[in-house]
């Protein structure tokens, strides 16, 4: 019982370091600096090369200052005194349930901030068919960024009942999927033995070298990927592509999902950042309010596509490091296939619920 209890506030102080510090932090380093670059808006091919390394760069601010530094050295911190480990004892029979041990519960709860450190944390703790399963399933954790919107277009739009069942239904999916995989992956399972050491101070050399290592990769692999990405995507905006974009999108976009075409670029922009897609809707609709645009179904499907759809490059990036190119494209295809899966089906039962009660 004072395990569960004790285990229970560990998962609120990670909670609170999530949606409370992290969300101070990021509107002192990222947000001051998205507001900066929105004020030039350049016209020459090498101003926009120019501006989209600026957002790449921020976007790497965003996820690093906020997210990811501090979450991983609280994370180890739990992990040096001793915490951590009896926080997957205690948790370890609710995780055996959709074939994982837990000792991934610390980066599922991490991945409730940014996917990217939940990532990196699962492959310096586990191994074998736990390491890929939970890497696989991370990417759909819905981090801060995909809540974000849920909570802001879905709280306004939906009602806290909507915005409930969008998170519920994620939940179940991953339940699913984690059960799914594990039975995929049956041949790489490892047993696992809880080592309990016992408490002890963390020493903060210790900690800050260890952090260090747990986040090098954003350097090594995220910052190129998510720069270069930038880059790509400003350029097809820069050169009228966006128009070719959503009209090779429709098929998806207009006939699946039952969207205006002109969501097919946020869509496709949301790679870099999901609150991109939020922006970049309102830009690509002409208006701050939505639901003279789109209704409550169409809504709906679209925050349900968003939050299965890709996490974001710097996910992708990381899960090149750590699971291989091959189970990261896997990933990604299995992103796309249950976020047109889940939400195709999801616009179908409302739509037929609202021909009923109509």
């Amino acid at each position: 019982r004072w395990g569960l209890l004790g285990s229970l506030g560990v998962f609120a102080l990670v909670l609170v370091m999530v949606f409370e510090v992290s969300k101070t932090l990021d509107s002192w380093t990222a947000a001051p600096l998205m507001e900066w670059a929105q004020q030039w808006q350049p016209e020459s091919t090498f101003g926009v090369i120019a501006r989209a390394v600026i957002d790449g760069l921020i976007g790497l601010i965003g996820i690093a200052i906020p997210y990811m530094l501090p979450l991983v050295l609280l994370l180890v911190v739990l992990e040096e005194s001793g915490i951590m480990h009896r926080v997957a004892f205690v948790v370890d029979r609710a995780f055996h349930s959709i074939g994982l041990h837990g000792s991934v519960a610390a980066s599922f709860l991490v991945g409730l901030g940014c996917n990217v450190p939940a990532i990196s944390l699962v492959a310096a703790t586990t191994q074998g068919k736990d390491r890929l399963v939970a890497t696989l399933l991370l990417a759909f954790v819905p981090c801060s960024a995909r809540s974000a919107i849920i909570l802001a277009m879905g709280g306004k739009y939906l009602g806290a009942a909507g915005v409930c069942a969008i998170f519920a239904l994620t939940f179940a999916v991953l339940a699913l999927l984690g059960r799914l995989l594990a039975r995929r992956y049956r041949k790489l399972a490892v047993g696992l033995i809880q080592e309990i050491p016992p408490y002890a101070l963390p020493n903060w050399r210790g900690l800050l070298g260890k952090t260090w290592e747990r986040t090098s990769d954003i350097v090594t692999i995220v910052t190129p990927l998510l720069v270069a990405g930038s880059v790509v995507l400003a350029l097809l905006n820069h050169f009228a592509a966006d128009r070719w974009i959503n009209l090779l999108l429709v098929p998806i976009t207009e006939w699946w999902l039952g969207l205006p075409a002109l969501l097919g670029v946020p869509i496709l922009f949301g790679v870099l950042r999901k609150e991109l897609s939020l922006l970049m809707v309102y830009q690509a609709l002409g208006t701050m309010e939505i639901e003279p645009v789109l209704d409550w179904v169409q809504i709906a499907t679209f925050l349900v596509f968003l939050t299965f759809y890709i996490p974001c490059v710097s996910t992708f990036a990381v899960m090149l490091r750590t699971i291989g190119w091959r189970q990261a494209v896997f990933s990604a295809g299995l992103s796309v296939a249950v976020a047109l899966l889940i939400s195709g089906a999801l616009r179908l039962v409302l739509e037929v619920a609202r021909a009923l009660a109509g």
